[in-house]
């Protein structure tokens, strides 16, 4: 566990390149109607397909999977221990991913959904992910969108470029785990939710008193949230294993723990920015306070050190002249000892005091 918390507190923004050369971006938003569009599995689900039309509307584009739409497609825990549940994305040019809602099954069948998205030019992906309601895709891709075929009625219109997005979300358990049987599948996804959200960045870490950022104190108030609304579910699955209130309970807890999880690792809010910005405002206000005690050791160095006096040896009836003793105050400098070019100095002209007046005694 403690690795997996590591990774998780040191995630960072990732981009997740898909190299399909067959899969499209497309534009709809000069559609009147609506046009057939497929998707293809990747290596992580080679028989798998999605056939859809989408159609664009005043405002949104419209996706709309009939039943019998989706083929192929197999339980998404074979993928590792955190993946529990399918979901379709809407990807920007930009990389930006919108999640448009969960693949479903009935059994092993999986459910027809309407969807819609406010893009106008997207491509489209199916991840294996721990739960419905997240808010960054997981690195694994099973399906993508591809070219429209050229016999195609009413074709959307094709965008070159590469198919791309970002992710907060690049690190999960891959490793095979075992499903209990007979739990719904709404109350694994709330397990795991909960879990990823209470090792996530700040929430991985016990509260020492007041930060001062609402951010985090909401983040915290999230996760409290959704813990209780597991122990609801729990306590319902308990009773009854088949009262709608598991599922209720369940989903709502999903909800709650993947807004944490997504606040604690700088998917959506400013928790993130604002305790970098305090972390680096605690290292200024340190290296200040080194400044000022180097000064005070420094200044208490200068204040012990004895005042330096040169003496020039001259001859004895001379040595009544004030001039011949030199003596040196100390100033706002720093010690003398750690001048060399002081000590030159004064050395310099003592000699040239002591051959000015062997001069004159001459």
């Amino acid at each position: 566990m403690s690795n997996r918390i590591a990774s998780v507190r040191t995630s960072q923004l990732s981009v997740v390149e898909l190299r399909q050369p067959d899969g499209q971006i497309l534009s709809y938003r000069h559609l009147a109607g609506s046009t057939d569009v497929h998707m293809r599995g990747t290596r992580l689900a080679p028989d798998a397909r999605i056939k859809l039309k989408i159609g664009s509307r005043p405002g949104f584009v419209e996706l709309d999977i009939n039943r019998g739409g989706i083929e192929g497609l197999l339980p998404a825990s074979r993928l590792g221990r955190d993946f529990l549940t399918y979901v379709l994305w809407a990807v920007s040019v930009d990389g930006r991913a919108s999640n448009l809602g969960e693949i479903t099954f009935e059994g092993d069948r999986a459910i027809a959904v309407n969807l819609t998205t406010p893009y106008q030019t997207f491509w489209l992906m199916v991840t294996a992910e721990p739960n419905y309601a997240v808010v960054d895709p997981s690195p694994q891709v099973v399906m993508y969108s591809v070219k429209q075929g050229s016999s195609s009625e009413n074709r959307a219109l094709p965008i070159q470029s590469e198919l791309f997005y970002f992710t907060h979300y690049a690190e999960y358990e891959a490793a095979p785990g075992d499903m209990p049987s007979g739990v719904p599948d709404q109350l694994l996804q709330a397990r795991r939710a909960v879990e990823l959200a209470s090792t996530s960045s700040v929430l991985a870490t016990p509260r020492a008193g007041s930060t001062g950022l609402k951010e985090e104190e909401y983040t915290r108030e999230a996760l409290t949230q959704a813990k209780s609304f597991l122990t609801r579910a729990e306590e319902a699955y308990a009773k009854n294993p088949k009262d709608q209130e598991v599922v209720q309970f369940a989903r709502t807890a999903a909800q709650s723990a993947e807004n944490a999880r997504a606040l604690a690792m700088g998917a959506v809010g400013g928790l993130v920015i604002r305790q970098l910005e305090n972390e680096v405002a605690g290292l200024k206000k340190q290296l200040g306070h080194a400044k000022e005690s180097a000064a005070a050791a420094q200044a208490a160095s200068t204040a012990a050190l004895p005042v330096p006096v040169a003496t020039v040896m001259v001859p004895r009836h001379l040595d009544s002249d004030p001039t011949l003793t030199i003596g040196i105050e100390p100033g706002p400098a720093p010690p003398l000892v750690k001048q060399p070019a002081l000590w030159f100095a004064v050395t310099g002209w003592t000699l040239a005091l002591v051959l000015l007046f062997r001069r004159r005694s001459i």
